[in-house]
């Protein structure tokens, strides 16, 4: 047998070698190398094409291609190019790929009219408009609806008004739910993460976030394995106005029974169990709390604000926690008594009903906004700490045994604007959160009623407060404006220059504030010493005087940061271990 295999194969070869000679013969008889090939006629290339193919196929007959592939390889990039263009050879995006670079990249219809025109003049067709508007129709079917709905905006002097504004929204949030878990199954990409979450359950997170001038409400399937992605987040309502409670109602109460009902319910063999996410303003307000302004801002238990502020050793018995069951129960005693906003801390600030009854323990805490205010707070305190090291490096630059006058009046000034921009922002907050309010409860249970006389008085009240408080910042604003700017100090210049160097820009546009991924970055410990080290070298240069102190503002805060830094990196984990809260308490 292996003979006779033998014997085949030499035959094919001889028969290809053959084969070769004869085509070489004949193109020399053609005298193809004589005549320029450019000068050729159609019929004599498409005889040529028919003879290089018939020799690829010769000796190749597996894979004719592959000497072609190696040709075209082999040619510099200009000439490939050349090469496409001349030929008329043109690359095409199909539908699916365009409408995945629109979703992907999130781009309007004319944007994408915009690109196609562009990759048209490098040899890409892009699917049409049409054909990629009824490849998303179809993948849609009648699940989408879209509306100009009566949403609520504050006016300048602190009313709100009834306004029109767009709302998309997914009328069946189920069918999408299920859509998505389909087709995650089709292309096996769910996972159970080792056995954190059980075998028999899916798990589906609900969450809402203003951003910009829209707010939008979306779901994630955990059960996959970057559950926090972009490409795993679906936005199932959106509308363009702000997130007050009368407006959450007008876009969500649709979903009520269906996020409720999606609770327990079955996909194949599994049990679907709904978490709810979003940051602290966000849960309060769903879950009918009167912010953090309230005697009992938290929405796990019933801790006061005085109580807060005692070490945990001394708050044993202070609170209880709270349920789905309390919620409803305090919010119902808080109507028995007359609704007065004025008393809703003795109800536990329970001043609307929660929007969906969704268990407490399953609800996320917001980890990364944690980390984002606490991150914040402590930096402030570090460029103050910086700030006085200015000061004090002033003082000896002046000459002077004292400050001058008009530099501990800026610092004073500024100290007290701080102190009225908080007390005015804690008085627009109350009086937003009572706005809100009243204006819900007027739908809700009629115009003639006790409850909404006495919002009405507390609101004229905040009012005049906001007016006096408004007044005030004014004035010192004028003078603080006139003074020196805590942000020119050179330590404080080169806490920036710092955080520049590894890669962290402030958003100067929102109160100097950090994303998450600023405050992650930060936190590493390379990053950390690259901060405490342009501390010291600002004092070795500028001010030796001043190095003993400024190594202490720069070893403390990098303690500090380093402490948080593992608090920060345990519970932003995609699993917090046993151990792990253990280390956290």
């Amino acid at each position: 047998m292996q003979r006779k295999l033998k014997a085949v194969s030499q035959h094919r070869h001889f028969n290809s070698r053959m084969e070769l000679y004869k085509w070489e013969a004949h193109a020399s008889d053609d005298g193809c190398s004589k005549r320029p090939i450019s000068k050729a006629s159609s019929k004599t290339l498409r005889r040529y094409r028919k003879q290089v193919q018939k020799v690829r196929h010769v000796l190749t007959s597996d894979d004719p291609t592959i000497l072609l592939r190696e040709e075209i390889r082999s040619f510099s990039k200009n000439e490939k190019n050349s090469l496409l263009k001349d030929a008329g050879i043109t690359l095409d995006i199909s539908p699916e790929q365009g409408l995945a670079i629109k979703a992907d990249l999130t781009l309007p219809w004319n944007k994408i009219r915009m690109i196609r025109r562009w990759l048209k003049g490098s040899g890409i067709c892009l699917a049409s408009e049409r054909k990629q508007r009824q490849l998303a129709a179809t993948l849609v079917g009648d699940n989408l609806d879209a509306e100009i709905a009566p949403f609520t905006f504050l006016t300048a002097s602190k009313n709100e008004e009834v306004r029109g504004a767009p709302h998309a929204f997914i009328p069946r949030l189920q069918d999408s739910v299920f859509d998505l878990l389909e087709d995650n199954a089709r292309c096996n990409n769910l996972t159970w993460h080792n056995g954190r979450i059980p075998e028999t359950e899916i798990w589906v997170k609900v969450g809402g976030d203003k951003g910009g001038s829209s707010f939008k409400m979306n779901f994630q399937i955990v059960n996959t394995p970057t559950p926090n992605s972009v490409q795993n987040t679906c936005v199932f309502s959106v509308f363009e106005a702000g997130d007050s409670t009368t407006n959450l109602h007008m876009a969500l109460d649709r979903y009520k029974p269906q996020i409720e009902s999606l609770q327990g319910m079955k996909w194949r063999e599994y049990s679907m169990r709904i978490f709810i996410c979003g940051d602290y303003e966000f849960l309060s307000k769903l879950y009918g709390l009167s912010g953090a302004n309230g005697r009992h801002p938290c929405p796990y238990c019933t801790i006061n604000q005085d109580e807060m502020q005692l070490s945990m050793s001394m708050r044993a018995g202070c609170s209880q926690s709270r349920s789905l069951q309390s919620f409803h129960d305090n919010h119902q005693r808080f109507l028995d008594s007359g609704g007065n906003a004025k008393k809703v801390k003795e109800f536990y600030n329970c001043i609307s009903k929660p929007f969906f009854d969704v268990p407490l323990s399953q609800v996320c805490l917001p980890g990364l906004h944690i980390s984002q205010g606490i991150f914040l707070k402590i930096f402030n305190l570090l460029e103050n700490a910086c700030h006085d090291l200015d000061v004090k490096m002033a003082l000896i630059h002046s000459g002077h045994s004292t400050l001058s006058p008009s530099y501990t009046n800026h610092v004073l000034n500024l100290q007290e604007l701080n102190r009225a921009k908080a007390e005015l922002d804690t008085v627009v907050q109350y009086l937003t959160m009572l706005v809100e309010h009243q204006t819900y409860l007027t739908v809700a249970i009629g115009q003639s009623n006790s409850i909404l006389a006495n919002f009405e008085e507390h609101i004229d009240e905040c009012r005049k407060e906001i007016k006096a408080a408004e007044k005030k910042v004014q004035v010192l604003e004028k003078k603080v404006e006139e003074g020196f700017s805590s942000k020119e100090g050179p330590f404080v210049k080169a806490l920036d220059i710092a955080l520049q160097s590894f890669g962290v820009h402030r958003q100067n546009y929102h109160g100097g504030a950090f994303v998450g991924n600023h405050v992650h970055k930060t936190l590493e410990h390379t990053n950390l010493e690259t901060l405490s080290s342009y501390i010291i070298a600002m004092a070795q240069r500028e001010a030796p005087a001043l190095l003993q102190e400024a190594e202490m503002v720069a070893g403390t805060f990098k303690q500090t940061f380093s402490l948080f830094a593992k608090c920060h990196f345990i519970y932003n984990q995609n699993y917090v271990s046993e151990a792990g809260c253990n280390d956290l308490v």
